[in-house]
């Protein structure tokens, strides 16, 4: 499916925008008394085959609202407003890229139950962190390098918008740099998403007529260890270190943004599940044990594994541990809201 699913789109935020209800006596559609103002000023203004070409960006400007937060911790004050003080801005654009990597579930949901999430602003701290790191690099300007341009492009109906930390510019087309504060075993390990994202910058700077020809990450890693560096030659051996990432053709950056504009867009109509990928979850284990013990003897990854031990050996009990769904577990904002999720806790 390409852009078929836009029309219907937008017929459904259409009807959830102005909360409507078909009038067999009067005939067409009318707002519900609790309508808003401003909706119903719209609607009387404007024909309802002009609103059929509205873009969601419409809906979430009406929508959406200034994150709110907590301080439970009683946390100096100074410090809780500089958390709260993100200017952050994806411009007028529909999405982000990196809302776009964001699971479908979990970004619809943020959408739907925005007036309700509250978030601590002790949790912010590696945000903030980020955020003054990314401030001071952008005093470097040199002459040859762009810093924190935001693109803009078109796909699917929809704007998509990016916020590129730094452009080098070099003779056969620009580098593509963008930086990351993280720990060092996010950078032994790699990310998927780095990246996803580096190749939708690279694919909004080519929708603008840039030539790209490389891409890369520079990692400020916030937990490094000497020690550890001297110990083991596959942890970072620095502080700062520069991660090259492939860059895919234009035409398969064009697929993937367009694959995921869609899936955000077909989240609005059908709320989807998230996969055990997206929600970072680790793989079950099973465990045997002693009878009557707590701890387990070992770990096996499939339970014939540890059906055949047991077999073997005498004594032994079999305990099956889901794994873990670490992003809704600790890092999604909307885990109470998501049935999901609750239904496995639950379950």
């Amino acid at each position: 499916m390409i852009c078929e699913c836009k029309f219907f789109l937008k017929t459904f935020i259409l009807l959830k925008l102005f909360h409507v209800q078909h009038s067999s006596n009067k005939g067409g559609i009318i707002p519900k008394k609790n309508a808003t103002p401003l909706i119903l000023s719209l609607y009387i203004s404007t024909s309802l085959t002009y609103y059929l070409t509205i873009d969601y960006n419409f809906y979430k400007v009406i929508c959406e609202s200034v994150m709110k937060y907590s301080n439970d911790l009683n946390l100096p004050e100074v410090f809780a407003k500089a958390v709260m003080r993100d200017t952050y801005t994806r411009g007028k654009a529909d999405i982000s890229a990196t809302g776009l990597l964001k699971p479908p579930r979990q970004a619809h949901l943020a959408y739907q139950h925005d007036d309700e999430i509250v978030v601590d602003v002790s949790k912010q701290v590696w945000s903030l962190f980020g955020r003054a790191v990314h401030h001071i690099l952008e005093l470097g300007t040199l002459e040859g390098y762009i810093l924190e341009q935001r693109y803009f492009a078109e796909s699917c109906g929809w704007t998509v918008s990016g916020q590129i930390d730094v452009q080098r510019l070099d003779p056969q087309g620009i580098t593509i740099m963008d930086w990351k504060t993280r720990k060092a075993y996010a950078v032994m390990n790699g990310r998927r998403s780095d990246v996803e994202q580096l190749n939708i910058y690279g694919w909004l700077a080519r929708k603008n007529g840039r030539d790209v020809s490389q891409l890369q990450i520079v990692n400020i890693i916030r937990d490094h260890s000497s020690f550890e560096a001297d110990r083991n030659p596959d942890y970072p051996q620095h502080e700062v270190t520069v991660t090259d990432i492939d860059l895919w053709t234009f035409a398969e950056q064009e697929e993937f943004v367009r694959d995921k504009v869609e899936s955000h867009q077909l989240a609005t109509l059908t709320l989807p599940d998230c996969t055990d990928e997206e929600r970072w979850k680790k793989p079950d284990k099973w465990a045997v044990l002693k009878e009557g013990g707590k701890r387990a003897f070992k770990l096996f990854d499939t339970q014939q594994d540890a059906e055949t031990f047991v077999d073997e050996n005498e004594d032994y009990i079999i305990d099956h541990r889901k794994g873990e769904a670490m992003r809704c577990a600790k890092f999604c904002d909307v885990s109470s809201y998501c049935d999901q999720y609750q239904g496995e806790l639950n379950g």
